[in-house]
């Protein structure tokens, strides 16, 4: 009778692990069991028998050494085991390690922090003096610029005029107290470059808010006198162009004499005072802005920029003021026959209409 066939083998192999050193260890340990207890069975002895009991031994023996291998719990970080062919070393982490690791992580940490932190200071102090020395450099070349453009038109284009046949009628009224204004922006500018220093010194700041101070009464005095008679100027150059020839001519002289900034009259020029003393405030608020509380120079800047402030608010009373002073004056040096001229149907309500009212009042038919 033939057998069963044999099964053909899987077409997979296993992964065989690689043997640890228990497995060499307990080897080990059976075949020297086996030899013991061979030793020790008489002679013609069951073989089958034998090997029952001697296979029954090494099993309880194993799995006792097994159970005391992996039940036993370590006493230290390090335990050592020994297989009799290898030693093995195995290191546990201890909570101190892991304490250590962490704390010094942590002061890592707070040392980037604290170096950023003193990275970023440091980056915005930079920035802010930079802004604070371009500030300062605004004003200084502004006033400069200013001060230059104001000199080509008192010196070059009213020489020019002047040089007219015949020249403009009341030329000199037209550059009233000019003067005044640019001797006070020239004494300014000189105080700035007596003591030689540039915009980046620290030293800088203060001698600008000590000059600006010391001549605020100068510039008060200067340009509140311009800034009343600038009306006048609006109105005589106004006059001028009525006159086509005259204002032609005077187009000409503008553009030869300052043919880089392309102006087409005079009020160009003449109301660069007005511009300029209401910008001092806006340009000394701009390098407080950007100036540190701790420099040694910020209570004169306040100081100073206070101070535009009201010399500002002081011109612009003076100037109303002036302008109502004349409207009155005007009146007064009326002549009967300009009164009469300046009556109109409008004027004429208006004034009965007040009158009427002032008898309502003084009759007791209105309420005062």
């Amino acid at each position: 009778m033939e057998g069963p066939s044999r099964l053909p083998p899987p077409p997979f192999k296993l992964h065989k692990s690689a043997p640890s050193p228990l497995r060499y260890s307990g080897a080990i340990r059976k075949v020297a069991k086996k030899n013991q207890v061979r030793d020790n069975l008489p002679e013609g002895g069951n073989k089958e028998e034998d090997n029952q009991v001697e296979e029954e031994n090494l099993r309880t023996e194993e799995e006792t050494a097994e159970d005391s291998v992996f039940m036993k719990p370590p006493t230290d970080s390090l335990d050592v085991i020994d297989t009799g062919a290898h030693r093995i070393s195995l290191r546990l982490p201890s909570q101190d390690s892991f304490s250590e690791d962490s704390l010094v992580s942590e002061e890592s940490l707070a040392e980037e922090a604290k170096k950023k932190n003193e990275e970023e200071e440091a980056a915005a102090k930079e920035r802010q003096a930079q802004r604070q020395m371009m500030a300062i450099d605004e004003l200084v070349q502004s006033e400069k610029s200013y001060l230059r453009m104001l000199q080509i038109c008192t010196v070059n284009i009213r020489n020019s005029l002047q040089n007219l046949q015949p020249p403009p009628p009341d030329l000199d009224s037209m550059f009233l107290y000019i003067e005044e204004v640019m001797d006070v922006s020239s004494r300014l500018l000189s105080m700035l470059d007596q003591k030689q220093l540039t915009a980046d010194n620290p030293d800088f700041l203060e001698n600008l808010c000590v000059s600006f101070l010391s001549l605020s009464s100068d510039i008060e005095a200067a340009y509140k006198e311009y800034l009343w008679n600038y009306n006048h100027i609006s109105l005589l150059e106004n006059s001028y162009k009525q006159k086509e020839a005259l204002w032609n001519d005077i187009i000409k002289i503008i553009k030869s004499s300052a043919p880089e900034v392309n102006a087409t009259s005079l009020s160009f020029f003449l109301v660069m005072p007005v511009q300029r003393i209401a910008r001092y405030p806006l340009l000394l608020q701009t390098i407080q802005k950007h100036t540190d509380p701790s420099h040694p120079a910020y209570t004169l800047l306040e100081q100073a920029a206070h101070t535009s402030v009201a010399l500002n608010c002081r011109i612009n009373e003076y100037k109303r003021f002036r302008e109502v002073a004349d409207k009155y004056k005007k009146t007064e040096n009326l002549t009967i026959i300009d009164k009469i001229n300046r009556l109109n149907t409008h004027s004429i309500a208006k004034k009965t209409a007040r009158f009427s009212q002032h008898i309502k009042h003084e009759t007791g038919m209105a309420p005062k």
